[in-house]
């Protein structure tokens, strides 16, 4: 069997601390058994190596965010890069063109599709586990995880099972309901209806022949090329809601969708990370900040406070829901984390001839081509590390701590480094600038 993790997400559930780059998959926030901080993505890597199954699978991401998913799996799995978001049939059609064309994979290899950003445990994995026997035992077309209601959601899909499941059973899928209201819901889960968990196997063949009948070529370098153009939309709209010949695996242990603050915060082991302290009449808020700058919070109830370097979010647990309503954020992400290395804003100036001050980390042999982003020139001085700055007429300036070198806006150069470079960056948005 081969596992499909759809790492896609726009970075705007958990914002400001996630951002386009840096979307809540790669957040290291969850307690880690070291006793420190890990992502969501390393926690479900951990748990894949300790079920065994790491080594079958493959993580489908945005193509620009393949080197921060890299630093957080390591070399275990495959990654294929999305070159868009365009839902999670696409992404899983996409994985599909890949087992078929690249790895010749056969029609009747089992394919699992699961989000990787959910809270589970080990039985949980034990469930998957057991998908490709429901398959073959059901001879149905499509096998998936429901997991049991801890209580009435709004804010879940549900599975509807031709009769209730027993505890770690399995049932034929009689239908779907996509969020209902919360009375609504009660009544499904008295129906033994269960959380869609977002899981779905089949063969590959079956995928195949679904991305066929919809026009969807087979082969992973055309399926590329044509992936930005094509309209967007879910496996459940697509495809599951339409298979009448499923059956769902009922999963009784935990299972959470982390995908609020709300949710996520439940999670975290702490009620402050980060410098700042919360009073102790402050009940039920907890802080998240990764600035230098304590946060303080006295006589304050039942608040998330989110700080990073692309913003501060200050906001009560029950209307977090809110947070869509917010402008989206305009121009380059204060941080992000790139094939290269990482990178920083410590200080911006809007307007004309404003600046823009950053700390930048390449990473040993890395090579970054520039400017990145339009402007007047660009000041580099080295402050660890050595490097060398190439400039496009084949000439070199060395990067050394002492060092500073300025750069015209409109030519490019590249960076290149050795052993691993830490260096300030000056952007100047105005005229063009001299050093004297």
């Amino acid at each position: 069997m081969r596992l499909v993790l759809l790492c896609g997400g726009a970075g705007t559930r958990l914002r400001p601390l996630s951002n386009d780059i840096r979307s809540k998959l790669f957040l290291d926030l969850l307690p880690a058994p070291d006793g420190g901080r890990e992502s969501m993505i390393r926690r479900l890597c951990r748990q894949l190596e300790e079920a065994g199954l790491l080594s079958s699978a493959l993580f489908v991401v945005r193509a620009d965010q393949t080197a921060i998913l890299r630093r957080r799996i390591g070399d275990g799995g495959l990654v294929i890069p999305e070159p868009a978001r365009r839902g999670t049939w696409l992404a899983s059609a996409l994985a599909a063109s890949y087992l078929h064309s690249a790895l010749a994979a056969p029609p009747d290899e089992i394919v699992c599709v699961m989000p990787a950003d959910t809270l589970v445990d080990e039985a949980f994995f034990r469930t998957v586990a057991r998908l490709p026997e429901a398959l073959k035992e059901t001879r149905a077309k499509l096998a998936m995880i429901g997991a049991a209601p801890a209580h009435p959601s709004d804010q879940f899909g549900y599975i509807v099972p031709d009769g209730p499941p027993a505890p770690g059973g399995r049932a034929a899928v009689r239908r779907f309901a996509e969020k209902p209201s919360a009375a609504e819901a009660e009544r499904l889960i008295r129906a033994g209806a269960l959380w869609n968990c977002g899981v779905y196997a089949c063969r590959l063949g079956y995928l195949l022949r679904a991305m066929e009948e919809r026009g969807l070529p087979a082969d992973y370098g055309r399926l590329q090329e044509l992936y930005e153009g094509l309209a967007a939309d879910s496996f459940d709209r697509e495809i599951a809601e339409r298979e009448p010949d499923a059956v769902v695996l009922r999963h009784d242990g935990l299972w959470r969708d982390l995908g609020s603050w709300a949710a996520l915060t439940a999670e975290l082991g702490a009620a402050v990370i980060g410098p700042g302290t919360i009073s102790g009449d402050a009940e039920g808020t907890r802080i998240v900040n990764e600035l230098h700058i304590p946060i303080h919070v006295i006589g304050v109830r039942n608040v998330i406070v989110a700080a990073g370097p692309d913003g501060i979010l200050v906001a009560g647990l029950e209307e977090i829901g809110r947070l869509r309503d917010l402008p989206d954020p305009a121009g380059r992400p204060m941080y992000g984390e790139y094939a290269w290395g990482v990178r920083r804003v410590i200080h911006a100036d809007a307007g004309v001839g404003g600046r823009t001050i950053a700390l930048a980390k390449l990473v040993p042999g890395a090579v970054r081509r520039m400017p990145e982003e339009a402007g007047a020139g660009l000041l580099i001085a080295a402050i660890a590390g050595e490097g060398e700055l190439l400039r496009r007429d084949g000439s070199a300036a060395a990067l050394r701590p002492g060092l500073a070198v300025f750069m015209p806006g409109d030519e490019p150069f590249a960076l290149r480094t050795d052993g691993g470079l830490e260096l300030i960056e000056v952007h100047f948005a105005g005229p063009a600038h001299k050093l004297e």
